[in-house]
């Protein structure tokens, strides 16, 4: 049985992984990250080049690390210019990017991944079951349900 599985690997579940294995709350072999997509932010890899966005609308401290200088040392590192915009230090998408994958690499985050689409998240007495689509299930003490507003969900009686 795994201690965690997060149920989509865009943003905001990636950062829950980073916050978890970077606290020690569990580490990699304990760990489950569940999405349709091949690797982590591929949703929002696609959204931002469909929109050509240079510059992130949030500041340089939101992002995926728990510093929250983290992205900026980074960029400070690869010695690049003009990575941010504005008083706010909006980062170029690039930069962001780039960022993330600096982490989830440092973490080894895509050993979690597991590519498929859930069909049902059920309570057990020892944590939760998740079944995918393709049958395959998982078991975990606790989950986290991280799909954004895109994403159809059904929600049983």
């Amino acid at each position: 049985m795994l201690e965690w599985i997060i149920i989509d690997g865009g943003i905001q579940g990636t950062t829950m992984a980073t916050f978890l294995l970077k606290s020690g709350k569990t580490t990699v072999d304990q760990l489950a990250i569940v999405d349709r997509n091949e690797e982590p932010l591929a949703r929002w890899k696609h959204c931002t080049e469909v929109i050509s966005m240079p510059y992130l609308r949030s500041p340089s401290v939101h992002h995926l690390d728990v510093n929250p200088f983290s992205l900026q040392k980074y960029v400070e590192k690869a010695d690049w210019n003009n990575n941010f915009y504005g008083q706010y230090k909006r980062p170029s998408l690039q930069s962001f990017n780039e960022h993330c994958a600096h982490v989830a690499d440092d973490l080894s985050i895509k050993q979690a991944w597991v590519q498929g689409k859930v069909t049902s998240v059920c309570k057990t007495g020892q944590g939760w079951e998740v079944q995918l689509q393709n049958k395959r299930r998982l078991a975990g003490k606790k989950i986290v349900i991280s799909i954004g507003i895109g994403e159809q969900h059904y929600w049983p009686d």
